[in-house]
């Protein structure tokens, strides 16, 4: 899945000058779309002041959690298999072969280097982090928080902030594209910081982030933005990320894995070995990671009316019915007993 610009070895490139490419393909704070508004469940907190959105790693957390689980106790597994068979190599004389010991030994090491260095760095990134990294855009006084990965956060004039489209390119999940944000230098050519503002989720496209700049970008420059903004989450989208100073519970969580094939139930059934594990894992990962603190700076920075009328928050939201949260639920349960249920069959093969 795409994790691009996640963790320290994953982060984007910096203090490098700008592309002809994210020149070509920049987004002028002025200057709106025709494309159709789409807000890709991205909205956290929604008011006249400001809107909170989620990060573009939020939509496929999980993925990395069971991964990580499954690759570290294999790796570990193995390695302790083959330490086994050289202290104890029952009378094989393959085994007992000073160079034959000396590979499994190799091989041994090697896979437990895997499980130190891939499944702990996935797994660390994935369940030892914030639950999300909220990116706050504040319409009246212009600025834009960004809560890094570090836990401290990045404030810059709206104004200020290059927005291109963004592309990463990953072996699972191919080219997808974000809406990125450069923060540059003094000399307006330089990429000092970059995050991202937008994500349409693994099957998007380029044009996906038209319709998500078209969702965004009258909210911070339209006179009417606040009120077309609030009718379109009322309208169309239904749902707000409820992760507003808790964490999203297991219901959520499994909502969220199989909305990729919402409209395709049968699908959801299928690739529910997938999907199922990934609910799993996002479960685990929302459980084991921290609830992200706006700083006391940023909070009195961004008062809210207490008469607000265009307030939304996850509170707001309508209940999940059967093909929102029963029909992924009874696929999660079928897609981890039918992967639980190959493990053991492989095992208990080998066993034999």
């Amino acid at each position: 899945m795409d994790y691009a610009g996640l963790g320290k070895r994953g982060h984007y490139a910096v203090k490098r000058p700008l592309t002809d490419a994210e020149r070509a393909a920049r987004y002028d704070q002025k200057k709106s779309n025709n494309a159709t508004p789409m807000d890709f469940l991205s909205v956290v907190k929604f008011n006249s002041q400001y809107i909170d959105l989620v990060d573009r790693w939020y939509p496929i957390r999980g993925f990395w959690a069971w991964l990580s689980i499954i690759t570290g106790s294999l790796s570990l597994i193995g390695a302790g298999a083959l330490i086994y068979a050289i202290v104890f190599p029952l009378g094989d004389p393959m085994i007992s072969e000073t160079g034959s010991a000396f590979f499994l030994f190799f091989l041994a090491i090697v896979l437990l280097f895997f499980a130190w260095i891939g499944a702990w760095y996935a797994f660390k990134v994935e369940c030892l982090g914030y639950t999300h990294y909220p990116i706050r855009l504040n319409r009246k006084t212009r600025q834009v928080h960004f809560f890094r990965q570090n836990g401290t956060v990045l404030t810059v004039p709206w104004d200020s902030l290059f927005l291109t489209l963004g592309e990463s390119k990953s072996p699972l999940s191919g080219t997808t594209y974000d809406l990125r944000a450069h923060v540059l230098e003094e000399d307006g050519k330089t990429v000092r910081e970059s995050f991202s503002l937008g994500y349409p989720s693994p099957l998007g496209n380029a044009a996906s982030i038209d319709k998500f700049w078209a969702f965004l970008q009258p909210y911070m420059e339209a006179e009417d933005g606040v009120e077309r903004t609030w009718r379109h989450l009322k309208e169309n989208t239904g749902y707000l990320v409820p992760v507003d100073r808790r964490k999203e519970g297991w219901r959520w969580s499994i909502a969220r894995s199989f909305m990729l094939g919402a409209h395709w139930p049968y699908l959801q059934l299928v690739f529910s070995p997938f999907l199922g594990l990934n609910a799993a894992g996002r479960m685990l990962a929302m459980s084991t990671s921290k609830i992200p603190q706006w700083p006391e700076g940023v909070e009195r920075a961004n008062p809210v009316d207490s008469d607000d009328p265009y307030v939304l928050t996850w509170r707001d939201n309508g209940p999940l019915g059967w093909w929102e949260l029963y029909w992924p639920l009874i696929c999660t349960v079928v897609g981890v007993g039918f992967f639980v249920g190959v493990i053991a069959w492989v095992v208990s093969g080998l066993w034999r």
